[in-house]
């Protein structure tokens, strides 16, 4: 007999030995030893707020891989914790699978800039600009323009965490008052009655021909004139004389 003859006649008996390693084998892989052949599917845990060294740790023993992902800023969560994770908490995913951490790269600070003397609408976009948000808006009477910033908290120059709010004082303009009536009152009791009231005085000169001294002179005029508003702090200029006889 020639050995394809032989050949032929061990094909069957080879086949069913194959076969027979086969069904073997594969009784022991999905009866006896499952987990050694099919992968298995775990469920990811959460690691979100951990620290993490702590994240990593805690995928690792349960079987996936940690992969460290960007850093972002963030006002709330500490410097290294963990702010978000992919695959997200909760999914089933095979053994070995890698898990994204996104970390917080903590706060983020900056300086406040200096806004005073700008319009509230400079001020607005220097702020956005620089990272910070407008928060309170308040008026205060000024002899700065109406609408100009003339104070700010915080401070500019300070240190502060991004985004936060500045909040801003505004020029209300000045105050008005009313000016008062001081002619024919002696002229020391003029100066104090309109420094009393917020106005400066002027100018003072006397009248033709007076040679008196302040302390025996008398408001002759007076100008603004009296009953007229001006802002505080407005200098009212007075000529003083002899007093009425």
């Amino acid at each position: 007999m020639t050995w394809r003859g032989r050949l032929r006649r061990m094909l069957p008996y080879l086949l069913a030995l194959v076969g027979g390693f086969m069904l073997a084998y594969l009784v022991m892989a999905f009866f006896v030893f499952p987990a050694g052949v099919i992968p298995r599917d775990l469920p990811v845990p959460n690691v979100i707020g951990l620290a993490y060294s702590d994240a990593v740790r805690q995928l690792e023993q349960v079987g996936f891989v940690a992969e460290r992902g960007e850093q972002r800023f963030h006002n709330a969560a500490p410097r290294g914790s963990v702010l978000d994770q992919q695959p997200a908490p909760g999914t089933d995913e095979t053994a070995g699978t890698r898990v994204l951490l996104i970390v917080s790269a903590g706060q983020r600070i900056g300086t406040i800039p200096g806004v005073i003397g700008m319009t509230r609408e400079q001020a607005l976009t220097a702020l956005e600009t620089a990272g910070f948000r407008v928060g309170q808006v308040a008026e205060r009477a000024s002899n700065e323009p109406r609408g100009a910033v003339i104070d700010s908290r915080p401070r500019p120059g300070v240190q502060a965490p991004m985004p936060s709010d500045v909040s801003l004082v505004v020029s209300a303009g000045p105050t008005m008052v009313v000016v008062p009536d001081v002619i024919g009152r002696p002229l020391d009791d003029a100066k104090i009655l309109l420094q009393q009231v917020g106005l400066t005085i002027g100018e003072i000169t006397w009248a033709t021909g007076s040679a008196i001294t302040d302390a025996a002179a008398v408001v002759v005029s007076q100008s603004p004139a009296a009953g007229s508003e001006t802002p505080m702090r407005t200098r009212v200029s007075l000529t003083a004389g002899s007093r009425f006889r």
